[in-house]
């Protein structure tokens, strides 16, 4: 019994030392991303949890990215990231509804309001960074702060997983369950063809040249090291259309998605009369369609089709059915993350 007081003494000397090294790990991080042009404030920093984690939990926060880094804002009632003592290089990130998130763009800020019924990230670092993450949104939704547009009616379930693997590439599973959009969001004949609730989205994709991505956000850099985006599955439930695939895709030089993808459509005829319906295609490239699926290759799943993203057309088989613009080229940037060494025992 002496000795079972004696451990729980010791460890509960051991949970203050650790919780004050991460509120001084904390305060050092607010300190260096205010340094490098970041504008942080909060309302109260704390942490607590004993004795089961260790959960620091900040009221209030705003972030403000400088210029260089995309100039977005971030803005909500609570954040808090918890982890257990045994492993203090794994974190679990929460966010408080509702978020508000402003980003520069062409046409001026988006001040954008989120909502979601769980919000969180999860975050396995060690010595050379970050080498896992993912993420979790049930019940989400996001419309304009100002004039209240619909920008996502409903998303009832998103999971995401990314893992740094091999030879400096990123490897990225992505689901997406009932995304319905905003009445807005997509042109009129594609809404018209396959309506705004999206039930299934699924991707396995593989980003090649990691580095040069996460080094600065910027497409054009990553593609001009030659990144490439190899998705090794894909699978979309999208009103008549039953597709999956797999193939390459990169960005030409005008940032427009380049690349091909094998499709396999698994209602070929449902598919054709959607688009012909919706004036996505025309009645006569309908049938140029229904002609190359009639002689196209037939396997369990369904029809295999090319489907390609050439000089800003998407195509399927011979046919286009759609534009693609530019990507933006600077993507947003997440400020740096405290490193796993700045934690006693982070890493054993």
């Amino acid at each position: 019994m002496r000795l079972f007081g004696v451990l729980l003494a010791a460890y509960g000397g051991y949970w203050l030392w650790m919780s004050g090294e991460i509120r001084k790990t904390a305060d050092n991080w607010i300190e260096e991303r205010e340094s490098e042009g970041y504008a942080i404030t909060v309302d109260r920093l704390s942490v607590s949890g004993f004795p089961f984690r260790f959960t620091v939990r900040v009221r209030d926060p705003e972030i403000i990215a400088p210029p260089e880094d995309g100039a977005w804002r971030m803005a909500m009632p609570e954040l808090s990231a918890s982890a257990l003592p045994y492993n203090l290089s794994h974190w679990i990130v929460a966010f408080a509804s509702p978020a508000e998130l402003d980003f520069e763009g062409d046409e001026g800020t988006s001040a954008l309001l989120a909502t979601a019924a769980r919000a969180r990230v999860s975050l396995a670092s060690s010595r050379a960074g970050t080498v896992r993450a993912g993420a979790e949104l049930e019940e989400f939704r996001l419309i304009e702060r100002e004039g209240g547009d619909v920008l996502i009616e409903a998303l009832d379930q998103l999971v995401l997983s990314s893992e740094v693997v091999d030879e400096d590439r990123m490897r990225i599973r992505l689901e997406v369950r009932g995304l319905e959009l905003g009445p807005d969001q997509l042109d009129e004949r594609t809404a018209n063809a396959f309506g705004r609730r999206i039930e299934l989205m699924r991707t396995d994709t593989t980003l090649s040249h990691w580095s040069a991505l996460a080094a600065d956000a910027n497409l054009a850099s990553w593609s001009e090291s030659g990144g490439r985006a190899e998705i090794a599955m894909a699978d979309l439930h999208w009103g008549n259309a039953r597709l999956g695939g797999e193939g390459a895709m990169g960005v030409d030089g005008l940032l427009r998605p380049e690349g091909r993808l094998s499709v396999m459509v698994t209602e070929p005829e449902s598919l054709v009369a959607a688009l012909v319906a919706g004036g996505v295609v025309s009645s006569s490239d309908g049938e140029a369609l229904r002609l190359a699926l009639m002689m196209a290759p037939r396997r369990d799943q369904g029809v295999a089709l090319p489907f390609r993203f050439q000089q800003g057309g998407i195509f399927l088989g011979p046919v286009r059915i759609g534009e693609a613009g530019p990507l933006t080229g600077q993507l947003p940037s997440p400020p740096e993350l405290p490193d796993a060494d700045d934690l006693p025992g982070a890493n054993p």
